[in-house]
């Protein structure tokens, strides 16, 4: 098979960007940005804030692979791009429409708003990923409990089925079971990796059932039977949320119907009758 060569325009494109053309813009514009930037945002915040965003971060799955001093200026400089992009379109705008009642106050107060908006947009951002990323864990947290359960009724030891779960289990939950093994393949007590991981993905679910392995561990119990009823739990709470979530659906969906859908009924039906109503009180000779 013959080996395509690397054109000189990708060769090019590629030592200009720092990588491959196959990498996406994250990795090879902004995430290079930000690393420059990490200590400019580092010096800006505090100790404790850095460590505030370094726990929203880990709770969100650190995404881009950005840490708190990265997310820390992307913050920043989002802060200053926002109000630069938003004034200059304002001031284009104003300058091609003629808006005369535009006055400098408001490009400016715009521009405050925009830095105000950049800088809290990640934290939303952070926080919505970190919401999406517990519901997924909560959800696929029974599915991994069984295929650990019919690993260890196969005959494997809680260790291995660990490890058999985390590489054929995708997903948050398979990823931070193989950082845990990771961690206890290179020392750290399993228990301190177990409890470790409970707090890094910060689930009720997860919490009891790492709990309910520690004890099971340190009482000797069979891992086999812990697993079984762990498995029937968690697949109970499942159903029972999705029945929280089914009752709460009609109460949902009256918002809609009596913002939208009911004033559009009481016009196509009523709105007839009104009119024929007015004509007939105009022609008589009550008025």
């Amino acid at each position: 098979m013959a080996v395509r060569k690397q054109r000189p325009i990708d060769r090019f494109f590629a030592e200009a960007s720092g990588g491959s053309r196959d990498e996406s813009f994250m990795e090879r514009v902004i995430r290079p940005v930000l690393l420059k930037t990490t200590g400019f945002g580092g010096k800006l915040m505090s100790q404790s804030a850095q460590n505030s965003m370094r726990e929203r971060l880990m709770k969100a799955g650190f995404p881009g692979g950005l840490q708190a001093q990265q997310w820390i200026s992307l913050k920043i400089v989002l802060a200053g791009a926002v109000p630069i992009m938003l004034m200059g379109v304002l001031s284009v705008v104003r300058w091609r429409m003629g808006w005369t009642s535009v006055t400098a106050l408001h490009i400016g107060l715009i521009g405050m708003i925009g830095a105000i908006v950049g800088f809290i947009s990640p934290d939303f951002v952070i926080r919505s990923m970190s919401k999406k990323r517990k519901l997924y864990i909560q959800r696929t947290l029974p599915d991994l409990i069984d295929l650990m359960t019919v690993s260890v009724e196969a005959g494997l030891g809680f260790d291995a089925a660990l490890v058999r779960v985390s590489t054929r289990f995708k997903g948050p939950l398979g990823e931070e079971v193989s950082r845990a093994m990771q961690e206890v393949s290179l020392g750290r007590p399993r228990i301190e990796s177990l409890r470790e991981m409970a707090r890094r993905i910060d689930v009720p679910d997860v919490t009891s059932f790492i709990t309910a392995l520690v004890q099971a561990d340190q009482l000797g119990v069979a891992i086999g039977n812990v697993l079984r009823v762990q498995s029937e739990q968690m697949r109970e709470r499942r159903a029972q949320r999705a029945r929280e979530t089914a009752q709460k659906a009609p109460v949902k969906m009256m918002i809609p119907l009596v913002l939208f859908v009911f004033p559009a009924l009481f016009v196509v039906i009523m709105g007839p009758a009104c009119i024929r109503g007015a004509d007939i009180l105009k022609n008589s000779s009550f008025f």
